[in-house]
C-alpha cells in the first residue's frame, strides 16, 4: 500500500465509522472510540446537509424536539468537544458514559445511509443499536424484527455482553462475505 492515500470527505468518514465500530464491538476503550466516531459524524452530518437536506436526520431530532441547531449540537457534540479542545478549559473533567458513542455512531449511521449502500459494519451497528436501545418505533417494523430475530432482545443486557453479541454477529457476516 502506498503511503500517499487519496480520499474524498465521504470516504473519510465512512472509513473513520467502519473502523470505530469494530474498535467499539472489540470493547476498546470508549473514549478514542468516541473521538474517531465523532470525527465521522461530523462529516457525514455536513454532506447530507449539502447534499440532501430533506434527508438530514439531525434536522429531523431538531424538528421532532422543536430545539435549534445550535442546541441539538451543543448537545449532540458535547462528549466529542470537550475530547477535543483544552484552549479554553484545559483542566476541565467531563462525566463520560459510554452509552453516548453508542448513539453517536448509530446517528453517523442513519446519516451515511442518505449518502450510500451501507457497509457490513454499519448495517450491523444499526440493527444492533435497535435491539439494545428502547427505540420509538413499532415492534411490527420488519427492521426492527430483523434485528430481534439476529440478536435478540439485547436491552437490560450488560454493557460488555451486548458489544459481544456486535462482535460475534460481524464477524459472521464478514466471514460470510469474504
Amino acid at each position: 500500500m502506498s503511503e500517499l492515500i487519496k480520499l474524498t470527505k465521504l470516504e473519510a468518514a465512512t472509513r473513520q465509522l467502519r473502523m470505530a465500530i469494530r474498535l467499539l464491538f472489540d470493547g476498546a476503550d470508549p473514549v478514542p472510540v468516541h473521538t474517531l466516531i465523532g470525527a465521522s459524524s461530523i462529516i457525514l452530518s455536513d454532506i447530507v446537509e449539502m447534499k440532501v437536506p430533506e434527508k438530514s436526520w439531525d434536522r429531523l431530532a431538531q424538528q421532532a424536539n422543536n430545539i435549534s441547531a445550535t442546541d441539538y449540537f451543543r448537545v449532540m457534540r458535547e462528549a466529542q468537544n470537550f475530547l477535543k479542545h483544552a484552549k479554553d478549559d484545559p483542566e476541565a473533567t467531563f462525566n463520560f458514559n459510554s452509552k453516548d458513542t453508542e448513539s453517536l455512531a448509530f446517528w453517523a449511521v442513519l446519516n451515511a445511509g442518505e449518502l450510500g449502500p451501507l457497509s457490513m459494519e454499519e448495517s450491523v451497528l444499526q440493527l444492533w443499536y435497535l435491539v439494545c436501545h428502547d427505540p420509538q418505533i413499532e415492534d411490527s417494523s420488519s427492521l426492527y424484527k430483523e434485528a430481534l430475530a439476529l440478536f435478540g432482545d439485547l436491552r437490560g443486557v450488560p454493557r460488555n455482553k451486548r458489544l459481544e453479541a456486535g462482535r460475534m454477529i460481524l464477524a459472521k457476516y464478514l466471514s460470510e462475505a469474504s
